[in-house]
């Protein structure tokens, strides 16, 4: 068998594996001139670094030192503040009343004057007083005009005085309180105990006589305060005298 001759090959296909050679040679410093970037840039933020933080201070500030204020936002970024409700003047009743719940009434001085002359036009003896308490209305009357001197049952005087209050005691509206009230003495022997007693059976007398003389018992109560509630101060005979009464209550109203 004959041997082979060589084949030759053009030139241009000779030379193109040396160009591809040169070129993978030259592809790392691709990257190796990345990250020389890389590390500059790293070495610029660490000097700038450096550089601030000697920049700051390195003591405390003194404590007479100004303070740093952050601006405040300008009047055109502030919401407008909204119109406060202008308060509406509440007028005061300058009638007396018991409490806010209560009816008020009027002034006293008036009622007063106009319920001594209702009572003097039905012939009530001048010692019957009128008082006002609130929205109440009483009318005072001595426990000697009432009784006689010791007793707790009304006597004939004192009868006839409530049958003279009649009138008044219907029309009036509402609840009839009769109040029984003694002086400071004490009371030694006899049937009651202590004042309490005396002051709640004349009361209860009284609330007698008159669902006697036509006023509803629903509309009466009877009530002993003893000597808790004087009007005169002091222990002589015209303070005691003052003290010891019976006082109905009315509620103030002129119809």
């Amino acid at each position: 068998m004959a041997p082979r001759e060589p084949v030759e090959l053009p030139a241009e296909r000779v030379r193109m594996p040396a160009a591809n050679a040169d070129e993978d040679q030259e592809i790392w410093l691709l990257s190796y001139s990345d990250l020389v970037t890389l590390l500059f840039s790293v070495f610029v933020m660490l000097l700038a670094i450096t550089t601030l933080k000697d920049q700051l201070p390195t003591t405390p500030l003194p404590p007479d030192a100004p303070a740093i204020t952050v601006p405040a936002a300008s009047a055109e970024e502030e919401p407008a503040p909204s119109p406060e409700p202008v308060p509406v003047p509440i007028r005061e009743d300058p009638r007396p009343r018991l409490d806010p719940d209560q009816v008020a009434v009027e002034a006293p001085e008036p009622l007063i004057d106009r319920w001594r002359a209702r009572l003097s036009a039905l012939g009530v003896p001048p010692g019957v007083a009128v008082s006002v308490r609130q929205n109440r209305v009483g009318i005072v009357i001595g426990d000697a005009i009432l009784f006689a001197p010791g007793q707790v049952e009304l006597s004939t005087p004192g009868r006839g005085v409530l049958r003279r209050l009649l009138p008044v005691l219907l029309a009036a509206p509402g609840e009839i309180v009769v109040e029984g009230h003694t002086d400071a003495v004490p009371t030694t022997g006899g049937r009651f105990a202590s004042n309490w007693e005396v002051s709640t059976a004349r009361a209860s007398s009284v609330v007698r006589a008159l669902v006697e003389l036509g006023v509803p018992a629903r509309r009466l109560s009877a009530v002993g305060y003893a000597d808790t509630r004087p009007i005169a101060v002091g222990t002589d005979p015209a303070s005691n005298a003052r003290n010891r009464r019976v006082a109905i209550s009315l509620q103030a109203s002129e119809q």
